[in-house]
């Protein structure tokens, strides 16, 4: 198995928040799309579409790092038809949607859910491109989730 590196990590040294403190204001007060400041949104992850590296050992798993994010089904986290993912299955515990992997592709979140596999079979909006986002019955569920950086494995 390899690590993928993702880049470039943008960080200021220079101010005493916590980069956990920065992500959660991020997503609690986006900033504009056209700002010039990098954001720590930014900084994050996949920018766009990730780069998947791996060595030439082991099997083909890949392990990138990546925020993780939850949704549930209520009206207000979906389109016209809650109940259906963007691959046209109904939602279930299993549910991943990124838009930087294809349908059916099965990943691991080892370091939050063990050996649990994720199927991804739903989008998330194209401004999310740099996260993968797990499908919670309720809305209650994904809002305790609230959101992680961690390793997934792509199996």
């Amino acid at each position: 198995m390899s690590i993928a590196t993702i880049g470039p990590f943008i960080t200021n040294e220079s101010t005493a928040e916590s980069s956990s403190q920065k992500l959660n204001n991020q997503i609690a007060n986006p900033e504009p799309r056209n700002s010039t400041s990098l954001s720590l949104r930014g900084e994050l992850l996949a920018q766009n579409y990730p780069l998947l590296r791996t060595a030439e050992d082991e099997s083909s798993k890949k392990t990138i790092k990546v925020l993780i994010t939850a949704y549930s089904s209520s009206p207000e986290e979906t389109d016209e038809t809650p109940l259906i993912t963007a691959s046209g299955s109904y939602v279930r515990p299993g549910i991943l949607a990124a838009n930087f992997l294809p349908f059916g592709t099965k990943v691991r979140l080892p370091e939050i859910f063990g050996n649990q596999i994720f199927i991804v079979e739903d989008r998330l909006h194209e401004k999310n491109n740099d996260r993968v986002d797990v499908w919670f019955p309720s809305k209650e569920e994904a809002l305790k989730f609230g959101f992680k950086i961690s390793e997934m494995e792509i199996l």
